[in-house]
């Protein structure tokens, strides 16, 4: 990061402005099929990743009188707030990153998480809507360590509850703050083994996660004098149980778990036996989320994604209020956030193309549109996403995404395959501002739910052990050859690209299956996996089974064999066409080792790479003036390979360069 003084920087600017009009033109596609159809209007690069009018992240205070959400505030984002049914914004604006705020109960005070250029080393901080411009508080100075936020609990107005990794850097033990003094009290002391904890709405310390072997894990309660701890159940480690909450009888869990099933399902869970009934369940995919009403103590919809998102409702009040606004509005509506009582709510609508947060009350009736995304004016612009399904080689049934250019037919288009991380996530329908650029500069977009993936079951995950750069990597190529066969694909122009596990994927794609791909971009991807499992936090202590399961463990003579030969790094010399490799230089869980080697050895075979390195990002490029440079290499670079076209310098360049 360069330290000149901001009038040096400006007189920089001033001489080199000239060469980025030079150098930096706007280019037509070159792609024949490209040449020969009406593109839409190019979308200014700068709306994608720097838009002065995003707003998100509406939510409803607890006693539902303020709605706060994120918006920019200069060059960085800020939390703004108002009473509802006021004009009047007020805004916080703590210097530095803000993460994952949430409100405290006491309907003032305002919590959110801060790390250090990416480091992921968080501390929770403290703000309140009573001094907006005072400075944020750090209440977790505990330098080097990462701290959460992990309860707000709903019958406790004068306490938060923590937790924190200061004393023993590969485990978290438990704390409540004191809000008014902003003291941490410490509650439980994490033996070694605890992977998390359970809290009910008071804030009592009900139940632990312990990992109890490398390939088990188990639920425990805490008996009621708080003396004694019970295992109530173990499952397999791979398997889940995810706590919502408590019943109505304190005596019971809410819980979404597939032990002993192969979807994920709403179930409901004596906390003292371990017994589980099922509640509700889909076929063919796990739930998602269940949003549980912490007044009431039941369940009020259950989210999934079988292809397009689908809601089942519990509550046929919200059901009914749903179905009505579904009249108005013809997106997906989903329940974002509400008071302690139901009755504000923040309701999203949505597309992949667009996203609309509105205001409704349960009482009057009244809805109010209160923010949307920016990218709205150019609906007419962007490009319609659609599930799509095929067989693998080997008879497994892949879904995934399909995002055809807007305005072409998607026939022999030059197409990215973007492979999302993990890789224990999915991709999902709904707006993704690199798909739609992608998009509108003329490139077919394919995602892949690879097996691996989450949201399928059980068994579709477990299909992918011992997979990396195997059949994980053959359903990826299998969904190219289906493009390409179904004529939407030019099979001479497919580029594969991604981030975390999907730059592992594009630097495998680029040395196993060379041929294949005209070129790749790799954001934050391993390059062996050897190095990888002996660089990972501290506290990946108790989840590195599941690692050494589906892909070795480094310490075995033989698994380090087996995980080099599924490492890019050792396979260099096969690559044959031009790389572009994003890194950040503070990334704790893919070290920029990762990319430092495989580059030296690429440029030591004298292969084409092209390396972009972020001094002041971690695992993923966040800040807009960094996002701003990354898409605008991604931008020329996939344009001189595939042929797309390229809208040349943005002028938001020059913010970038001073910030």
């Amino acid at each position: 990061m360069s330290h000149k003084p901001p009038m040096k920087k400006l007189q920089f600017l001033l001489l080199v402005l000239p060469l980025f009009f030079l150098i930096s033109c706007a280019t037509a596609p070159k792609h024949k099929a490209l040449q020969s159809s009406a593109l839409v209007k190019q979308i200014p690069l700068r709306d994608f990743v720097a838009n002065v009018k995003s707003s998100y992240g509406y939510k409803v205070s607890p006693d539902g009188k303020k709605l706060a959400w994120m918006a920019v505030k200069g060059t960085g984002l800020a939390i703004f707030f108002k009473n509802i049914g006021s004009d009047s914004v007020q805004v916080i604006n703590p210097k530095g990153r803000v993460d994952n705020y949430q409100w405290a109960q006491d309907s003032r005070t305002i919590f959110f998480h801060r790390d250090s250029f990416g480091n992921e080393n968080y501390h929770v901080f403290k703000v309140s809507t009573d001094t907006p411009n005072a400075p944020a508080i750090d209440v977790t100075p505990v330098k080097g360590a990462r701290a959460t936020l992990i309860k707000v609990p709903r019958n406790d107005a004068k306490h938060v509850y923590i937790k924190h990794n200061k004393r023993d850097k590969t485990v978290f033990d438990l704390f409540r703050l004191d809000l008014k003094t902003n003291k941490l009290q410490q509650v439980a002391q994490n033996p070694g083994d605890v992977t998390n904890w359970v809290l009910d709405s008071s804030g009592k310390l009900r139940g632990r996660y312990r990992k109890i072997s490398d390939t088990r894990k188990s639920f425990e309660s805490l008996s009621a004098d708080g003396k004694r701890w019970k295992k109530v159940i173990d499952w397999d480690f791979e398997d889940s149980l995810y706590v919502l909450g408590f019943t109505s009888d304190p005596n019971f869990l809410w819980v979404i778990s597939n032990i002993g099933r192969d979807k994920i399902a709403l179930q409901k869970m004596n906390i003292y036996s371990g017994k589980r009934q099922t509640v509700y369940s889909e076929k063919n995919v796990d739930l998602d989320s269940v949003y549980i009403d912490e007044k009431t103590h039941k369940p009020i919809f259950a989210a999934s994604m079988p292809g397009l998102p689908h809601y089942h409702y519990f509550d046929s009040t919200i059901a009914s209020v749903f179905k009505k606004l579904k009249l108005k509005y013809p997106e997906y509506l989903r329940l974002v956030s509400a008071d302690n009582d139901i009755r504000n709510i923040i309701i999203m609508a949505w597309t992949e193309k667009k996203r609309d947060y509105y205001l409704y009350n349960r009482a009057t009736g009244k809805i109010k549109h209160v923010g949307k995304n920016p990218m709205a004016k150019h609906v007419n612009y962007l490009s319609t996403t659609k599930p799509i399904s095929y067989k693998s080689r080997d008879g497994l049934l892949i879904h995934g995404y399909l995002t055809i250019p807007k305005g072409l037919e998607g026939k022999r288009l030059p197409m990215v395959l973007q492979v999302h991380g993990g890789p224990w996530v999915r991709d999902r329908y709904g707006y993704d501002s690199e798909v739609q650029f992608l998009a509108n500069r003329g490139y077919v977009v394919l995602q892949v739910n690879y097996r691996g993936s989450t949201g399928y079951g059980k068994r579709f995950k477990q299909a992918a052990i011992h997979e990396f750069a195997g059949k994980m990597h053959d359903d990826l190529i299998d969904g190219v050859n289906w493009a390409i066969n179904k004529g939407i694909a030019d099979k001479e122009k497919v580029c594969i690209s991604g981030g975390s596990y999907g730059g592992y994927a594009t630097l495998v794609g680029m040395t196993f299956t060379p041929d294949v791909f005209a070129c790749g971009v790799d954001v934050v991807g391993m390059s062996n996996l050897v190095s990888l499992l002996k660089n990972t936090p501290a506290y990946w202590k108790n989840f590195m089974p599941i690692w050494h399961k589906y892909v070795g463990n480094p310490n075995n003579p033989k698994d380090r064999k087996d995980m080099e030969s599924r490492s890019p790094l050792f396979k260099v010399n096969a690559i044959k066409n031009p790389l572009m490799i994003v890194q950040g230089a503070n990334d704790p869980r893919v070290t920029q080792l990762e990319s430092d080697q495989i580059v030296k050895a690429m440029r030591k075979s004298g292969k084409q790479v092209e390396y972009l390195l972020f001094k002041d990002e971690g695992h993923g490029i966040r800040k807009w003036t960094n996002r701003l440079k990354y898409y605008r290499r991604m931008e020329d670079f996939l344009a001189k390979q595939l042929g797309g076209r390229s809208a040349g310098f943005d002028y938001y360049e020059l913010g970038a360069a001073i910030f």
